[in-house]
């Protein structure tokens, strides 16, 4: 053979060895998607072996976009029940209606499985439907509202408890205070409680919001609704003297606002008198203090004549 032709060979060679180191380093860094055991064909096969090589990272990169394909439509189905979950947890939120008409209904089996999925979840939001459930014909169903808002009950009063203990070992703690006064509202406004009982937190309220007007720490719109909070549960309790106290105090400490006036107008209308409405509504007008849109539309409302004779009643 002569010297010419036998150059070009080992030339060949050459180039198909530096070709094949190429694809080998490729595939170990992965940018080649194939297999090295596919080098064995690339290194004794010259040319068939790139061609099996090209071939296959072809069909291994269509195999990967199916399977980017099939983990996203996995993530899809994985997100749709993630959601179902989610909402099979919340569903209790909707039950309110469904359990009231259910408490109507003579399948005691819907009744007794509405039941207990409320005492399965937050039974503190469901008070009023509990009480509607306790006068009931199904002595399962009155059985497990009873024991519910029974245990529900005692829950909020050692939780009272304790936070009357806090406070009393340090009344100068403001945020003791705030916890103890903060439990006692969701107490009183759960539906737990009624009669005596009810009273007799709502005169504790009173007292506690007193005392939190004192502390140093409240802005004087923070005070405010502290002084509406406590006119409102002395309004509950019937205490019009406190209520009328609450009221100067809210006109004189803070006369550019119109809380005051509403305060006034409602406790005129509980003493039904219809003249001091509308003398407070005059001051209100007169003394161009700004109304927000609830305010305008109760006095929209108090100016009426007819409902003025009506309340007079």
């Amino acid at each position: 053979m002569p010297w010419q032709y036998t150059w070009v060979l080992w030339l060949l060679l050459l180039l198909h060895l530096l070709l094949c180191l190429i694809v080998y380093i490729l595939i170990k860094i992965r940018i080649l998607k194939s297999t090295s055991m596919i080098m064995v064909f690339v290194l004794f096969i010259p040319i068939f072996g790139f061609l099996c090589l090209i071939f296959l990272e072809f069909a291994s990169r269509g195999d990967l976009e199916a399977k980017i394909e099939v983990g996203v439509e996995k993530l899809k189905i994985n997100d749709e029940v993630y959601r179902s979950i989610i909402q099979d947890e919340d569903s209790t939120r909707n039950l309110v209606v469904p359990l009231q008409e259910a408490l109507l209904m003579n399948d005691a089996t819907v009744r007794r499985q509405l039941i207990m999925d409320i005492l399965y979840s937050n039974v503190g939001e469901y008070v009023d439907v509990l009480m509607a459930a306790k006068s009931n014909d199904d002595s399962e169903v009155v059985h497990y509202a009873t024991t519910a808002m029974v245990e529900l009950q005692k829950d909020y009063e050692e939780e009272l408890r304790q936070r009357r203990l806090d406070w009393e070992a340090d009344e100068g703690d403001w945020l003791l205070l705030d916890a103890y006064v903060r439990t006692l509202e969701r107490y009183v406004d759960s539906g737990l409680l009624n009669g005596n009982m009810l009273r007799g937190w709502q005169v504790i309220l009173s007292d506690l919001l007193s005392r939190q007007m004192e502390e140093e720490q409240w802005t004087e719109e923070e005070r405010l609704r502290l002084c509406q909070k406590k006119f409102e549960v002395d309004m509950d309790i019937q205490d019009y003297a406190a209520a009328d106290a609450g009221v100067q105090l809210a006109l004189e400490r803070w006369p550019d606002q119109e809380e005051g006036y509403l305060m006034k107008i409602q406790l005129a209308l509980a003493h039904k008198d219809i003249s001091e409405i509308h003398r407070t509504i005059s001051a209100l007008e007169e003394g161009g203090i700004y109304l927000s849109p609830n305010a305008r539309q109760a006095l929209r409302f108090w100016k009426d004549e007819k409902v003025g004779e009506q309340a007079a009643r």
